[in-house]
């Protein structure tokens, strides 16, 4: 069997939301190739979390095929991307999931024994978007930080899963950046009122930006043990490894599936590593303007753009 090296992701186009395969820095529509080399049996579909669902089947079938000798390829920087799933039934994040100082105290977060349980919270799929993509810094902000996360993929539908059958479930990895804006004004509410905020620090329009494709497990390696680095505007803001990862993918998948069935598509972002210590005198947080490029081995690439928003949030100003 060949060893290609491929991903799935979902393109815009002018007829809409298009599966594509991804090889290098190249991409042709699943339909395509399904026109070319027949199909394993399952329906050709619009939309990735179809592919998903009978991943085991397409899977085997893509990698036997020498897509390098197709033509009518694209090229990477020509191709718009969403989200790999635009729309997937549940986008999990992970909080505190590697062993690294706390970015408040500068102390190391409590243990994995301290804690018992991992600490995951809901994302929304609205806040997904893709490769390339603008992501508008909030009006109000004093600090916006980017977060990059090797993010599991659900393929087939998994419920009541034990840790060690979680390959049976993943169909792959992609790169997510989980931002986080911080307002001044949200923190005396917080005094007065005890809630979390991870919803408002987390959930606006582009703030959970997703690499190109869907990586498939076995070319993605050993996901506990990958190099990530993060650029801003080409300056190297974090160099790391994944190898400090507290719950590892298959015990947030058997932790997960045995609250909720895992829907094929689902995304579990299983957190972000430590960052390289900033330059004294140097303010953290993104700037509009500038570029984060993230970068996971084996995975790939997600660039984005930092804009701003002008609009001003319910209750600013209130509370300062």
């Amino acid at each position: 069997m060949s060893e290609i090296r491929f991903g799935v992701g979902t393109a815009r186009t002018a007829q809409g939301p298009s599966v594509v395969v991804v090889v290098e820095d190249r991409a042709l529509r699943l339909s395509e190739i399904v026109a070319r080399h027949g199909s394993p049996g399952a329906v050709a579909s619009n939309k990735v979390s179809d592919v998903l669902a009978d991943w085991a089947r397409w899977h085997e079938w893509l990698r036997g095929l020498d897509l390098k000798s197709d033509e009518g390829w694209t090229t990477l920087d020509s191709v718009q991307f969403h989200a790999p799933v635009p729309e997937p039934w549940n986008v999990f994040q992970t909080y505190h999931n590697f062993t690294r100082p706390s970015r408040v105290t500068g102390k190391h977060d409590p243990s994995k024994e301290e804690r018992v349980l991992p600490d995951i919270f809901f994302g929304s799929r609205s806040a997904l978007a893709g490769y390339g993509d603008t992501v508008m810094r909030e009006h109000g902000g004093t600090q916006f930080d980017f977060e990059v996360e090797i993010t599991a993929v659900i393929g087939a539908r998994a419920h009541r899963v034990p840790a060690a059958k979680w390959r049976d479930h993943v169909a792959g990895f992609v790169i997510a950046n989980d931002y986080t804006m911080h307002h001044s004004w949200w923190r005396p509410i917080r005094r007065k009122s005890p809630i979390n905020d991870n919803i408002r620090m987390k959930n606006f329009p582009g703030y959970t930006p997703v690499s190109r494709a869907i990586i498939p497990c076995d070319l993605v390696g050993d996901p506990h043990d990958l190099a990530v680095k993060c650029a801003v505007d080409g300056k190297l803001r974090q160099d790391t490894r994944t190898n400090k990862m507290l719950w590892h993918i298959g015990e947030l998948v058997e932790y997960l599936s045995h609250i909720m069935p895992l829907e094929p598509g689902d995304m579990i972002m299983a957190g972000s590593p430590e960052e390289l210590p900033l330059p004294e005198g140097e303010k953290k947080g993104l700037l509009p303007g500038q570029t984060v490029i993230a970068e996971i081995e084996n995975i790939g690439t997600l660039k984005n753009i930092i804009g701003e928003q002008a609009e001003r949030q319910p209750n600013e100003g209130t509370y300062e």
